[in-house]
């Protein structure tokens, strides 16, 4: 009985990093393309050299999005141990390079962040230590600064702003997403509440006061705050999104 026990939880073990595996073993074993065409390995949200392997279910995707849209349960992106280089199809720790030697150092992306385990390969992101995520831009102190009473990262254009404390760290007012870490732009009101830039331009169609404390949002100008970059959806140019 021992022995049959033994055998049966063999099934369950851990994978080991370095290991190569096949289709059988593991789901998502394969390299996918942003660009199958020109054969650029990445997703229809990124451009990258690998695939992260989701510490939930044990499954390769390129990217949290692809992930969520195709299972029941959101990944935890910094949980991510593994990776898989999309070259040489090797499943390894996670990390900047591809560890074979045959690939040579090959970079995953130009951005990689240990923190949240995030790789992009085509846009400026930094990492905010007081946010603790990533977010599109160049990074404080250039184009953007953190806010310590509204506990979030905004344009420097904007350093004369009305703060209102943890203004982020809610739900817009009009879809209950939650801005924080939406991959949504916000725009703060001159009240200081925040609403996604989208839902504002839809709610304004036909109000004129904040959903939130019914002031009058007059002649709002746009406060953009770097959203999460969290594997985000890519945007079109212009768009302050990832």
């Amino acid at each position: 009985m021992a022995r049959w026990i033994a055998a049966s939880q063999q099934n369950f073990a851990p994978a080991t990093a370095g290991e190569s595996f096949g289709e059988d073993d593991v789901l998502g074993f394969s390299p996918s393309f942003c660009d199958p065409e020109n054969q650029v390995f990445g997703c229809e949200h990124y451009k990258r050299n690998c695939k992260i392997r989701a510490a939930c279910c044990g499954k390769l995707y390129a990217c949290r999005f692809c992930h969520d849209k195709s299972s029941d349960h959101s990944m935890d992106r910094k949980a991510t141990a593994e990776m898989m280089c999309m070259r040489c199809l090797q499943i390894q720790p996670v990390g900047p390079v591809c560890s074979t030697p045959s690939c040579g150092g090959l970079s995953m992306a130009k951005y990689y962040c240990s923190i949240c385990k995030f790789f992009d390969d085509e846009r400026a992101v930094y990492h905010c230590p007081f946010c603790n995520i990533c977010r599109l831009g160049k990074g404080l102190g250039a184009d953007y600064f953190h806010c310590m009473t509204c506990n979030c990262c905004l344009s420097m254009k904007v350093v004369d702003h009305y703060c209102v404390e943890n203004c982020m760290k809610t739900t817009c007012p009009v879809c209950s997403e939650f801005m924080f870490t939406s991959s949504t732009s916000v725009r703060i009101l001159p009240c200081g509440h925040c609403i996604h830039a989208a839902c504002f331009k839809e709610y304004t169609r036909s109000r004129s006061t904040c959903p939130s404390c019914i002031e009058p949002v007059g002649d709002v100008g746009t406060k953009p705050k770097p959203p999460n970059n969290g594997d985000q959806e890519k945007k079109p140019i212009g768009d302050s999104r990832l």
